[in-house]
């Protein structure tokens, strides 16, 4: 596999992780269908405050930051793989250029 096949990979990659990192974090705070499904939940208090605010305060935040910070880390180690890839090219003989 020469440096811009890749490279090309690693863009491929990339666009998954960051496509796959967009739909967990959307299903992790778009939780407002779940009021529907058990409507007990508009009902219960933690608090003082309904237990919806509580659950959207949670999952909504709190548990989307290890997705995140997964995300990030996944993210920079396939930019190294870019950035690896680009040095290389550059400094091949022909010099990355056609």
């Amino acid at each position: 596999m020469n440096n811009a096949e890749r490279m090309q990979a690693a863009y491929k990659k990339q666009c998954r992780v960051t496509l796959i990192t967009v739909v967990v974090v959307t299903l992790m705070t778009h939780i407002f269908p779940m009021y529907f499904l058990f409507p007990s939940l508009n009902d219960m208090r933690i608090f003082g405050f309904p237990a919806d605010y509580w659950l959207t305060i949670v999952i909504g935040w709190i548990l989307v930051l290890p997705v995140l910070w997964l995300y990030i880390e996944v993210s920079e180690k396939v930019d190294q793989e870019i950035n690896d890839s680009s040095s290389e090219a550059e400094d091949s003989p022909q010099g990355g250029h056609s």
